[in-house]
């Protein structure tokens, strides 16, 4: 989706986050698809991709659904100036059913005067057991 520069304010972002994370959690993934597009859709149809990788995140979470947003607040990042065209990440943990959670990334790319803000990538957040995090560690 294309956006203007003025909207690169940091709450003018986090609300295009908060509307995406609704749009996946009402389950209007043609929606969310049409709006943002999604960046790992590759060869597969964006509504099905978006639905495929939250049934993958939630499979993996051992989960059957999201839970409401609440209070979690979208984080927004802003890169240094780059030859990649990328401008901002907003990164969203939406719960699970069971207490668990999934990562929705929206990223702002943009060449010149162009911006453009997509859905990233919808991703399972498995938090580390101590001995997991001891084996990181060493």
């Amino acid at each position: 989706m294309q956006i203007t520069h003025a909207q690169l304010e940091e709450d003018l972002l986090a609300a295009f986050g908060i509307e995406a994370v609704n749009l996946i959690c009402c389950g209007k993934f043609s929606d969310l698809a049409e709006r943002f597009g999604y960046a790992l859709a590759f060869d597969r149809n964006p509504m099905k991709a978006i639905e495929q990788d939250l049934a993958c995140c939630l499979n993996e979470l051992q989960a059957v659904a999201l839970a409401p947003l609440g209070r979690n607040a979208p984080k927004v990042s802003y890169f240094q100036p780059n030859d990649t065209g990328l401008v901002a990440l907003l990164e969203l943990l939406v719960p699970t059913n069971n207490g668990q959670q999934v990562l929705v990334e929206l990223v702002v790319t943009g060449n010149g005067s162009e911006l453009h803000i997509t859905l990233e990538e919808l991703s399972a957040v498995k938090e580390l057991s101590a001995v997991e995090e001891l084996s990181a560690v060493a």
